[in-house]
């Protein structure tokens, strides 16, 4: 009773006045937002975790759905994650991923059918919700959570899944990959956004396993040099080994006998890139923290979801320190 309560209050903060019926599949108890004509379902789906599903008010029955499961950054609620329109007193957290206004600019862009779920834990940390729970318990319980999700959206033919999140979300990730024997065919696409910390070998023998076993799978990492920054005169990555950067160049140092990866640059990037594959790594010679910057502020996540997309390919990129998605931000 108390878990359903905490959920109709979420649901009561991101919702707003009603509209039509949405055309997702199998979607029940589901709200709308007018100004953004969207739909909203809220989810309890396990001790602690909720889905929010954010989709377009009207499926395009012409369009295949593409279903794309956001794992929440530490210290994020899914309402500062979907973001808004910064005013006096906000809180800031409100204006630096703005994943639903990118998600808006990218069905404007052709992604019709793109369909978010923001996947929260209550510790506001995925790290710390495994740990708590235990590795062994968590991974295949996160495993059974995105069935869920993708049950009730109701796996319409054809429909793409792409695994992505932020920072701390990166620990959902690693929970996916060890809590099963293999990552699934209905699995398309997985964007680590400066998440990668934890990448160990055993993560990249399933993960290159599922590359080779479709050549639409796409793999996508962003990440910046962290290794000097400093926050109130401390360095933040004293760990020899830790930050994404070191992560990134492991997964690379990985991957390079499998796959070739070929040196090139994206605007301010370093990028590395095979068939299936791209790394997209800023040097930060300004030695600024850019950890959610490049994730908001240089359209990020907008470009992981688009990458190897041949109408995108072919034109100019997103991955540049101007928003894209500026006239999607809800008031």
């Amino acid at each position: 009773m108390v878990e359903m309560s905490r959920v109709a209050l979420v649901a009561a903060a991101l919702l707003l006045s009603a509209c039509r019926h949405s055309q997702l599949p199998a979607a029940s108890a589901t709200a709308p937002s007018a100004a953004s004509n969207e739909r909203v379902q809220v989810l309890s789906l396990d001790s602690g975790v909720t889905a929010t599903i954010v989709a377009p008010a009207r499926l395009d029955p012409r369009q295949r759905v593409e279903l794309i499961l956001y794992a929440l950054p530490n210290g994020n609620s899914t309402a500062q994650t979907i973001g808004r329109a910064l005013t006096a007193g906000m809180d800031w957290h409100y204006d630096i991923q703005h994943i639903g206004a990118q998600t808006r600019a990218l069905r404007a862009g052709g992604m019709t059918n793109a369909v978010v779920v923001y996947l929260e834990a209550d510790t506001k940390s995925w790290p710390e919700w495994r740990r708590v729970r235990g590795y062994e318990n968590a991974n295949p319980r996160i495993v059974a959570m995105v069935e869920r999700v993708r049950s009730v959206v109701g796996n319409p033919p054809g429909m793409a899944v792409t695994l992505t999140g932020h920072s701390g979300g990166g620990s959902f990730f690693w929970g996916f990959i060890d809590g099963q024997p293999a990552l699934p065919d209905w699995l398309e696409r997985i964007a680590f956004l400066d998440a990668n910390y934890s990448f160990e070998p055993r993560h990249g023998e399933k993960i290159a396993a599922w590359l080779r076993r479709s050549e639409r799978n796409t793999l996508v990492v962003l990440a910046y040099d962290d290794r000097n920054i400093m926050l109130d005169g401390k360095r933040v990555i004293t760990d020899s080994a830790g930050g994404t950067w070191r992560a990134s160049h492991r997964m690379m140092d990985f991957f390079r006998p499998m796959f070739a990866l070929t040196p090139g640059t994206l605007g301010e990037f370093v990028r590395y890139r095979g068939a299936q594959i791209e790394f997209l790594l800023h040097p930060n010679q300004a030695n600024r923290i850019l950890h959610t910057e490049m994730i908001g502020e240089m359209n990020g996540y907008m470009h992981a979801m688009l990458a190897r997309r041949p109408d995108y390919e072919s034109g100019e990129s997103v991955l540049r320190p101007v928003r894209a998605y500026a006239r999607w931000i809800e008031p």
